[in-house]
């Protein structure tokens, strides 16, 4: 499903190149579960992105789903994204003026522009099944912090990655 070989990924850092990862080489099979851990600045968040496509890497090949990145337009690679990856933010993300509902909407309405009423129930029990289902008109400022994480939970599984 995620190929990564020989990913480099270099930044200017005080006008100096600064190494962020060196080498990286993986696979990740279709629902094969896979944890990135270690220390702050190590470079998690770095080869997240690069493995989705936020960004392109300085040296190396990402192949999500069998599609090699290097060769995507940004336009065809937030495509690949909406079709192929979900997020869960560490922040979450939501859009503090949108419902619980209406934040997990967000992805389901950028794919599917169609069945208002299948979307709604796909949001709904997206949400009943992260526990908020007596959540879904409240606002971010009016959740707590780990209903605010389900929510994105909830958001990242909309698009069925």
């Amino acid at each position: 499903m995620i190929v990564a070989e020989d990913l480099e990924q270099t930044y200017l850092s005080g006008g100096r190149p600064l190494t962020v990862l060196r080498k990286i080489n993986l696979a990740i099979e279709p629902r094969e579960f896979v944890a990135l851990t270690g220390p702050s600045g190590s470079g998690k968040t770095t080869l997240l992105g690069l493995l989705a496509g936020l960004d392109l890497p300085t040296r190396g090949v990402v192949r999500l789903d069998g599609e090699d990145l290097r060769g995507l337009s940004e336009d065809a690679r937030a495509r690949l994204r909406a079709e192929k990856v979900g997020f869960v933010f560490q922040t979450f993300q939501l859009l503090p003026t949108l419902t619980a509902l209406e934040n997990v909407l967000v992805p389901i309405e950028l794919r599917n522009r169609g069945d208002d009423r299948a979307a709604q129930a796909r949001a709904h029990d997206l949400l009943a099944q992260v526990g908020l289902a007596d959540r879904v008109h409240h606002y971010p400022a009016q959740l707590s912090g780990g209903e605010q994480q389900r929510v994105g939970i909830a958001r990242a599984f909309a698009g069925t990655p």
